[in-house]
């Protein structure tokens, strides 16, 4: 993983918050857990699909992810 410049965090972030407002707007509400994973993934701490397998744990009681 490259090193990520202080505008690259910042503009990976606002990317985050757009998509979590996007979700509110459907009227849908992101859990606190995702949100927090997906700003690790914008300080490039973790990949896009570490947060998907934590999604898919969290919900794997689910019915429609079986």
């Amino acid at each position: 993983m490259t090193a990520l410049t202080e505008q690259d965090i910042q503009r990976k972030m606002r990317a985050v918050a757009h998509a979590i407002a996007q979700q509110e707007l459907e009227g849908l509400k992101v859990p606190a857990a995702t949100v927090a994973d997906l700003h690790r993934v914008a300080r490039g701490e973790i990949e896009t699909d570490e947060v998907i397998r934590n999604i898919y744990r969290r919900l794997q009681n689910v019915p429609l992810l079986r």
